[in-house]
């Protein structure tokens, strides 16, 4: 866990240095774009770039209308990486539902694998698409929603290339003390107490979850979330959670369990009481068997 937020500071402290730098990068050849993405590797020596471009041609560039070229560029970026050295900025399977360009404003509409981005992850997608769009003349605005829907954790749905969009600093994390639930050998659900950093832009349901999903600190305990478990979304209102899971969702070999540490572990977070899980936006009265339609409280 450490390891891992200190890779993140680094990684945040790098692209704030370097942004100016990528930003000010150019295709050389004629039809010639660049596509930004995430490094795969963060290299702790000076100048090692955090986000870096790669050079793409669009065939009769010309002859494409706005919407039509920015549709070409994300479709790229949403491909295969070109090599080892970067990394997809978007989850796999990550689809482009719609992309419309009215003056200076491109609206994009992703598939719901986007909306399960939270935190630096969702930064860098979004400073990877902004800047990808924003080469195109007279383009110098990006909003980007899931399924139609903002992003409700997001600080702003209006995005810029000039926009401090990796303004997080390792002064502007907020420690909260959570207990997430485990199951130990024995099948018993326990305590753990934990302290995460909460950084600006990240919600404290989708720490939590990033947190449960990483597993144990104690060896005494088990993973409790099956691997690849992800929420569409998390929003706290009136001291109730709503989770929105997708109806592939896995829950495990015990899915009774994973909905019992899901809800004893939200409901450490001040100020909720009860979680009410939907699927796909919709409450359903069961989930993998689990009675799921009326709030749960621990």
């Amino acid at each position: 866990m450490k390891k891992r937020t200190s890779l993140l500071l680094l990684l945040l402290t790098l692209v704030l240095l370097l942004a100016a730098c990528v930003r000010g990068g150019e295709a050389d050849e004629e039809n010639g774009y660049l596509l930004y993405y995430p490094a795969a590797e963060l290299r702790s020596v000076s100048g090692g770039d955090a986000i870096v471009t790669r050079s793409v041609q669009i065939e009769d560039a010309e002859t494409l209308a706005k919407d039509e070229l920015a549709q070409r560029l994300l479709e790229q970026l949403l491909g295969p990486v070109p090599d080892a050295a970067v990394r997809a900025p978007l989850p796999s399977g990550t689809k482009v539902q719609s992309l419309t360009v009215r003056g200076n404003w491109a609206s994009v509409d992703l598939s719901r694998q986007y909306a399960r981005l939270a935190g630096i992850d969702l930064t860098l997608a979004d400073y990877c698409m902004t800047l990808t769009l924003t080469q195109l003349d007279g383009v110098n605005a990006v909003s980007i929603t899931s399924l139609g829907q903002e992003i409700p954790y997001r600080k702003t749905q209006m995005l810029t290339a000039a926009d401090p969009l990796l303004s997080m600093r390792e002064d502007a994390r907020r420690p909260i003390i959570v207990s997430l639930y485990f199951p130990n050998r024995d099948g018993v659900l326990c305590e753990e107490k934990r302290t995460l950093a909460l950084y600006e832009g990240q919600s404290r349901v989708n720490a939590l979850l990033e947190a449960l999903s990483q597993g144990p600190e104690s060896g005494e305990l088990l993973a409790l979330l099956p691997e690849g478990f992800a929420a569409i979304s998390a929003r706290v209102e009136e001291e109730t959670c709503y989770l929105n899971l997708p109806a592939d969702a896995d829950l495990g070999a015990d899915p009774q369990q994973t909905v019992d540490a899901l809800v004893r572990s939200l409901c450490s977070l001040d100020g909720v009481g009860r979680v009410q899980l939907a699927v796909d936006g919709e409450i359903v009265p069961l989930l993998d068997g689990v009675r799921v339609g009326e709030p749960l409280t621990p």
